[in-house]
């Protein structure tokens, strides 16, 4: 990682060019893998003036960052599946959990909640904190435990049997159109219906699989994309209705507490209520009720929040950028669906740096302009290897 910053753009195109890393300043840039083709390209944004945000591992900011709130968003399950953070927990010394290579929608949920659980905890140790979390889908629930409204004895019960309750068999299909567009899709069956309004350019039904397929069918643009969703619940939707028992005597063995920050549902809009009842009413409604995060993310942002801090591995960066596309704000992802955990959480702090944040960089490995480079590449090293050496254990212990 290439940290640099300087008190203006000139300084800092300078300190690029001789490959100095300058000091400290509100004019920042962080390169990821800082190839000389990418330091090059990074003099070039600076040269321009104008911020850069996240293209190419690139982050650029030509004077103070971004004023406004931070969110911590944390994702649900998503098709694609990221590495574990046994990378993260080895780094910081955290207790190792169970794993599970099943596809089921059990270990699916369970493996993305940990991963969430492990990348808010990193946050918080190198000084990234939220003035405010919202979830998606079942991001929800690792946003409740976030603020504390669901204490953390209460977590492995929770991700446990949260995957584990029988769910209708139905699938999920993302399109590639807005929500009323998607919706007018499913107007002859009365076994589909909108389960997510992601953003203007995405949404996605539910219903029977025959039923899902004639809606696919109806879109007449072969540009737009679709497809079925590798797995089934019925989430977000009435046809969980007859199930939802099940549900609500997990969620009736889980204690409340009173949160350290707002947690703002995608169901309503709006913060969760205060009150035990109406809160145990709306976490009921957010498994038979549309996700509705465009609105949120735009209310959100109405609120005076500016940075969106995706602790987990999934799709809502992208959900975000279209959503407040020529609006001020900043995204990025603590984790990743195809990068070790680890690095992506580095990059995620080196961008938040750079955008004029003050995390602990030093926790990570990375020294800030000015730091002790040599101790931060050394403690990076020993880790890197450390997380190495548990990976073949697990992978041998696995096999015997």
């Amino acid at each position: 990682m290439l940290l640099a910053a300087a008190d203006t753009p000139a300084e800092l195109l300078h300190a690029l060019r001789s490959r100095r890393p300058a000091g400290t300043g509100p004019c920042r840039v962080a390169v990821f893998d800082p190839t000389p083709e990418r330091v090059d390209q990074a003099a070039g944004l600076v040269a321009r003036g104008e911020p850069w945000r996240g293209g190419n591992h690139l982050w650029f900011t030509p004077g103070p960052g971004l004023a406004g709130g931070v969110v911590f968003l944390f994702p649900g399950l998503d098709a694609r599946t990221g590495p574990a953070p046994d990378d993260v927990r080895s780094w910081f010394g955290l207790p190792a959990e169970p794993g599970t290579a099943s596809e089921s929608l059990g270990a699916r949920t369970q493996a993305a909640l940990r991963l969430n659980r492990v990348l808010d905890t990193a946050l918080r140790r190198v000084r990234i904190t939220p003035d405010a979390v919202a979830g998606h889908s079942a991001g929800e629930w690792s946003a409740l435990f976030a603020a504390g409204t669901f204490p953390a004895v209460a977590f492995e019960g929770l991700a446990r049997d949260m995957g584990t309750s029988p769910v209708p068999d139905v699938v999920f299909a993302a399109v590639g159109l807005p929500a009323r567009a998607a919706a007018q899709l499913a107007e002859a069956e009365p076994r589909v219906v909108l389960s997510h309004d992601n953003a203007p350019d995405q949404s996605v039904l539910c219903g029977d699989e025959d039923a899902v397929a004639r809606c696919l069918d109806r879109i007449a643009d072969p540009a737009v994309p679709r497809r079925v969703l590798p797995f089934r619940s019925g989430f977000h939707t009435p046809m969980l209705t007859p199930f939802l028992p099940g549900f609500a005597t997990v969620f009736d063995r889980v204690p409340l507490e009173r949160p350290t920050v707002p947690v703002w549902s995608a169901t309503t809009v709006g913060p969760y209520p205060d009150g035990e009842a109406p809160l145990r009413a709306l976490l009921e409604r957010h498994l038979l009720e549309p996700v509705l995060f465009r609105s949120l993310v735009e209310r959100l942002h109405d609120g005076g929040a500016r940075v969106f801090v995706q602790v987990g591995s999934g799709s809502l960066p992208r959900f975000v950028a279209a959503t407040l596309a020529g609006r001020p704000h900043a995204v990025v992802s603590a984790g990743s669906t195809t990068r070790p955990q680890l690095d992506q959480l580095r990059w995620a702090a080196a961008a938040l740096w750079a955008e004029g944040r003050a995390p602990d960089l030093g926790a990570l490995g990375l020294a800030p302009p000015g730091g002790d480079t040599v101790a931060a590449a050394y403690e990076a090293a020993v880790a890197t290897v450390s997380a190495s050496i548990s990976e073949v254990y697990r992978n041998w212990k696995g096999r015997v």
